[in-house]
Formats: C-alpha cells, sequence, structure tokens
C-alpha cells in the first residue's frame, strides 16, 4: 500500500507542477509583456529618440550633398589638375604620386565640410545627449581621425590605381576585391594600431562577471582569455561592445559605460551577442556580400566615369580613368550608388543582428537580461519605429523587435528554463 500511496503522491505532484507550469505560460502574453518594457520610456524621452534618428537621416542626405558639391568645386575650379599637376612634378613615380594628391583632397574636402562636420559629429550628439566631450577634445580627434584617414586612403588609391593601370577595362573586377581585402587588412590591424590612440584598452576587471563572459565565448568554440575594458565614457554616453580583428588579433572588448549602467545579467547578454558575430560567422559573410554590392558599384561607376569624362574630361582636365585628377569624380560616383545601395546594406546588417540576438539569449538563457539592455539602446535608436522604416533605414533591430523576440522566447521557453531574477 506504502508503494501505491507514493506513486500516486508522486504523479498527482507532477500534474499539478504541470498544469501550474501550462497555466502560468498560458498567462504569460510576450506582446503584453514587451509593451510593459516599453512604457517605462516617457514621451518626452521618445521624442528626443525620435528627433535624434530624423536628424540622422537628414544628415546622410546632407552628407551625400556635401561630398558631390565638394567634388563638383575642385573638378570645375581646376584644382584636381593642379593637385594632379603638383604631384608629378614632385614625384616622378606614378604609384608615390597618390601620397601627394590625396593629402591635399582630404584636407581640402575636410576643411570645406568641417561646418556640416561639427553639426553632425558634435552639435547633434550633445544637443541629444550622447556626447560627453568638450570640443577642444573633439576637434583634437577629429584632426588625428582625418590624418589617419589620409595614410590609409592614399595607401588604398595608390593601390587602386595600380590596378586601374595595369587592367583598364577590368579595374572594376580587381578593385572591388582589392577593397574587400583592404577592409580586412585594417580590420585587422585597427584593434592594434587605431583604436588605443583614441581610448584607454585595459584587461577588465578580475571577478565573476568577466569569467562569465570567457565562459561563454569558450563554451561556444572561441578561444579567448581576456576582456578589455574601454574608457569612452570620455566620448560617450552610449553602451558598446564589440569582439574585433582577424587572424590571431581577435579581442573582446566592452566599453565602461556598459559596466556601469547596466547589471551583471544585461553586461554579460550585450557580450554573448557579439561573441554571436564572432562564432555565426558574420564578419565573413557580410564581407562576402559587400563584395557582391562593391563589384556592382565598381561596374557601374566604370560605365558613368567613361561617359561623363568623354563630355567634361578636357574642361576639367581629367585624362582618363588612371589620372589621379578623376578621383573626386570616381569617388563621387560610388559615394551615390553607396548610398542609393544604404537599404540593401542595412538588410544584410540587421539580419545579422537579429541572428546575434537570439544567439545572445540562448547562450545566456535570459531573455529579460537581453530586453533590459535592448531597452537602453532607446536613447538613439527609435523606441517602436514604422514597419517600413524598421526594414528599410534601420541597420539594427528596434528596441520593440529585440524586447519582443526576447519576451517570445520566454513564452516559448517557459517550461524549461529557470525564473527569472525578476519571478523569484
Amino acid at each position: 500500500m506504502s508503494v501505491i500511496y507514493q506513486l500516486t503522491k508522486t504523479s498527482f505532484i507532477g500534474i499539478a507542477l504541470f498544469v501550474g507550469t501550462m497555466a502560468f505560460a498560458s498567462e504569460f502574453d510576450p506582446i503584453a509583456a514587451t509593451n510593459a518594457y516599453l512604457a517605462s520610456q516617457s514621451a518626452e524621452d521618445i521624442a528626443n529618440t525620435n528627433g535624434y534618428v530624423n536628424t540622422s537621416y537628414l544628415i546622410m542626405v546632407l552628407e551625400l550633398l556635401m561630398d558631390l558639391f565638394i567634388v563638383y568645386l575642385v573638378l570645375s575650379t581646376g584644382w584636381s589638375r593642379k593637385w594632379r599637376d603638383l604631384a608629378e612634378r614632385k614625384l616622378q613615380n606614378k604609384f608615390l604620386q597618390a601620397f601627394i594628391y590625396v593629402p591635399i583632397f582630404i584636407i581640402v574636402s575636410s576643411a570645406i565640410s568641417l561646418p556640416l562636420t561639427w553639426f553632425s559629429e558634435f552639435y547633434t550628439e550633445h544637443k541629444y545627449g550622447l556626447s560627453t566631450q568638450e570640443f577642444g577634445a573633439w576637434f583634437v580627434e577629429l584632426v588625428q581621425g582625418s590624418a589617419i584617414s589620409a595614410v590609409i586612403f592614399s595607401i588604398f588609391v595608390a593601390l587602386l590605381y595600380l590596378v586601374i593601370r595595369r587592367s583598364p577595362t577590368r579595374w572594376w573586377i580587381w578593385g572591388s576585391s582589392l577593397s574587400i581585402v583592404f577592409l580586412a587588412v585594417i580590420m585587422f590591424l585597427s584593434p592594434i594600431l587605431i583604436q588605443p590612440i583614441f581610448n584607454d584598452y585595459r584587461p577588465m576587471d578580475e571577478g565573476p562577471l568577466k569569467e562569465n563572459i570567457l565562459s561563454i565565448a569558450r563554451a561556444n568554440g572561441m578561444k579567448a582569455d581576456d576582456v578589455k575594458q574601454v574608457d569612452e565614457s570620455r566620448q560617450t554616453n552610449r553602451i558598446s561592445a564589440n569582439v574585433s580583428g582577424l587572424f590571431g588579433s581577435t579581442r573582446i572588448a566592452l566599453n565602461d559605460n556598459l559596466l556601469n549602467r547596466a547589471s551583471e545579467d544585461g553586461v554579460e547578454a550585450v557580450m554573448a551577442h557579439e561573441i554571436g558575430h564572432y562564432v555565426l560567422n558574420h564578419l565573413w559573410g557580410n564581407m562576402s556580400n559587400f563584395t557582391l554590392i562593391f563589384i556592382a558599384c565598381f561596374a557601374l561607376t566604370a560605365g558613368s566615369f567613361n561617359t561623363i569624362t568623354q563630355r567634361k574630361g578636357i574642361e576639367w582636365g581629367v585624362r582618363g580613368i588612371d589620372d589621379y585628377a578623376g578621383l573626386p569624380l570616381l569617388y563621387a560616383l560610388v559615394a551615390v550608388l553607396l548610398f542609393v545601395s544604404t537599404p540593401v546594406l542595412n538588410k544584410m546588417t540587421y539580419a545579422a543582428e537579429a541572428e546575434a540576438d537570439i544567439f545572445a539569449i540562448n547562450a545566456t538563457n535570459n531573455p529579460d537580461a537581453w530586453a533590459e539592455v535592448a531597452l537602453m539602446t532607446a536613447k538613439y535608436r527609435k523606441l517602436h519605429p514604422p514597419e517600413w522604416e524598421e526594414n528599410w533605414l534601420n541597420h539594427h533591430p528596434s528596441p520593440y523587435v529585440r524586447i519582443y523576440t526576447a519576451m517570445r522566447w520566454k513564452a516559448e521557453n517557459l517550461s524549461d528554463t529557470p525564473l527569472q531574477k525578476d519571478d523569484k
């Protein structure tokens, strides 16, 4: 009798737990849970973010128009031709002439566009409460960035025009490949040489949080023995983290804003997202996609360049596709085509971000932690934009989509996961 009693008792307890769990699961509404998170944002906060994002859309258009204005100016005034002539007088080597022409082009372009740069990178960031830098520090970093860009772009242009001279009819095929290879090299060198110029990267303080981050990395097949902490709070209020680098230079890093503002569970969720990008090979996938975009852009650029220079080449002093004096036109055509392809590029990035979101939730088994940090991005991403904006203008899922993803995961896994800290 005692055995039968125990079996009956166990069965009733199991049935009760099952029914209770199913009742709890049936009561959990992911949409309602998502809206509860969103309700914590005030109307003033939402309006502030909407104003910032809408301004960023305007800035994208203004920057393109500024680029086109600068290109027209330097070509129509003959400045580009004079810079080419100066480079040829100083150096006979065609490859090295790029290191005279390109810095002049960048300096002049930067000077002309300085008011717009100030508006977009300093005024707007301060107006909407995202920047912590004073003007002097911001301007110094702007000059440093321009100098680095001049060196990098000079090397790229020298190599690109070497390709053009070797294959004047098919340069766009090799040029697009060169662009991807060059991008990979920069991504390899940036964590080592460039990023430390602007910020201090130091080992994250030892403790359970650091060990948990490294554990997530190792558990998902990533070799990692350290996490870097970055002092970005002296520049911005944004939270951020990344896994960057290639060919053994890979580095896990997070900024101090994330450490100071998010819970430990939230930090782990963000780092799991970044680790997800690495584990899911999003870097290589995006580079493959970008290669196709670059090939299309360069092909269209080659045809358009020849058409335009047939009409305006003599007036502008542009001898042909292999003439540095034509670089501004080449730059303008690529800029326009990349601008037009922005929705496609956004979709590619968006898809990778959405995959990394789900990876993070699965890796941490903590959907509420992901919802917490997703809500923190509402300072600079619209909380719940219209569907067309979400699909074509967003390169990251909106806070609404990210929180709903987490709450949907929670609804589907309530019977399999431990209770969250909120539920205890």
